[in-house]
């Protein structure tokens, strides 16, 4: 297992709950000149994707705190020493080395680096009045870099590519403000911070998401595009707080990009605080976000809670806000939302996850106009540094057709 080989492990070593009879497979080896011919092949895949983690595997696989793999207090971004070993040892089917370029160059302990590089198929009728769109692009390419300072300091950042299947001389997403192809290089996250300890106190500065809800990587759910975090939507903030064994809490002030005016345009402050229990398998949360932008002012309240059945191998895990809307132009006219998803997560075998979610997003709750979806997440890490991701999601609007999406994504990091 992994116990103590990182100061962020804890005691409970990753897969620790699952039960000794599990199916074990066969680890596979790769020479250093392999890994460098991987690592080579994959820069030439050229785009852009939010690098979230995967909450689901918190409570499933026995680590309880995100950042247990993740430099970052509330997860996501480059993962650390211990994470590495985990993708290598425990979450992968056949195993494989997980360090840096899979083992083929040491670092100093002061220096991380990674990268991550996504190509992706999607097949998507929308009722777009275009037709349907049919595309394999190139969807991430960005390499991030830590450097520990003495005295708990840190500074990370990531740099990548931007992408996206439209016109890149069109202003979409609307929420980027200017066109992609007049801003090709981006840092979607870049920080400085203070931490002396995994289990303790932090402070960070920076650009990147104020924790918040599930965290869910795929952007497109409800519960990420309608509260503030869809792709490109990190903003810059000052956020403090403690991460201790059974509970953690974040407070964060946030602000839109003011170095190049990409992402979102909102400010204001957000808080999170999650409670463990009944033995690391349960987790509650309340939530809360204040966020302000031109035209509009959203105050927003919700829970999210997670639960792992160790005997069926299941997470269950769901997110609730309430939104309520005061469009400032508008005379201050008010209105309430609710947004919303809840589903369950299966682990059948090593390095395999299910993932289905039913999803609400109530616009205005005294208008019978809301958008109802379910999504199907299957992510399959074969091999140390190798994920394969199938997404099959259909969406309901109220007095509209169905939409529906097919998504299949292949995914290396360094």
């Amino acid at each position: 297992m992994l116990q103590g080989r990182h100061p962020r492990a804890g005691t409970i070593g990753i897969y620790a709950r699952h039960r000794p009879g599990m199916l074990r497979f066969l680890r596979l080896r790769t020479t250093h000149w392999a890994s460098l011919l991987v690592a080579a092949a994959a820069l030439l895949w050229l785009g852009e994707r939010p690098a979230r983690a995967y909450p689901q595997w918190q409570l499933s696989t026995g680590a309880v705190r995100c950042n247990q793999c993740h430099y970052a207090p509330a997860g996501g971004g480059p993962i650390n020493s211990y994470g590495r070993d985990a993708v290598g040892e425990e979450l992968s089917s056949f195993g494989g080395n997980g360090a840096f370029l899979h083992g083929a160059v040491s670092l100093p302990s002061w220096l991380a680096l990674g990268g991550d590089f996504s190509g992706a198929f999607v097949d998507q009728d929308v009722q777009d009045p275009a037709g349907p769109t049919v595309a394999v692009f190139p969807m991430q390419a960005d390499v991030s870099a830590r450097v520990a300072l003495p005295a708990g300091f840190s500074i990370e950042g990531v740099l990548g590519f931007r992408g996206q299947v439209r016109d890149p001389d069109l202003l979409v997403p609307i929420q980027n403000f200017q066109p992609v192809s007049t801003s090709q290089l981006i840092s979607r996250e870049h920080y400085a911070m203070w931490e002396p300890e995994a289990v303790g106190p932090y402070l960070r500065v920076g650009r990147f998401y104020a924790p918040y809800g599930l965290r869910m990587a795929e952007h497109i759910l409800y519960i990420n595009r309608d509260l503030g975090y869809d792709e490109l939507g990190e903003t810059y903030n000052v956020s403090g707080g403690f991460v201790y064994p059974n509970a953690e809490l974040h407070l964060t002030v946030f602000a839109p990009d003011f170095v190049r005016h990409i992402g979102s345009d909102e400010k204001g402050f957000a808080a999170y605080l999650e409670s463990r229990f009944h033995d690391d398998t349960i987790a509650l949360a309340g939530q809360m976000r204040l966020a302000i932008a031109p035209g509009v002012t959203r105050l927003m309240a919700g829970v999210v809670g997670k639960g792992y059945l160790e005997g069926l191998h299941t997470l269950l895990l769901g997110e609730v806000d309430v939104v309520n809307n005061v469009f400032t132009q508008l005379g201050d006219s008010a209105r309430a939302q609710i947004v919303g998803a809840a589903g369950f997560t299966l682990f059948p075998l090593r390095g395999v996850m299910i993932t289905a979610l039913g999803e609400r997003n109530q616009v205005d709750v005294q208008v019978n106009d809301a958008y109802t979806a379910g999504t199907l997440l299957v992510n399959w890490l074969p091999y140390a540094h190798f994920e394969l991701q199938l997404m099959e999601r259909v969406q309901f609007p109220s007095g509209g057709s169905a939409a529906n999406t097919l998504f299949f994504q292949i995914h290396y990091f360094l």
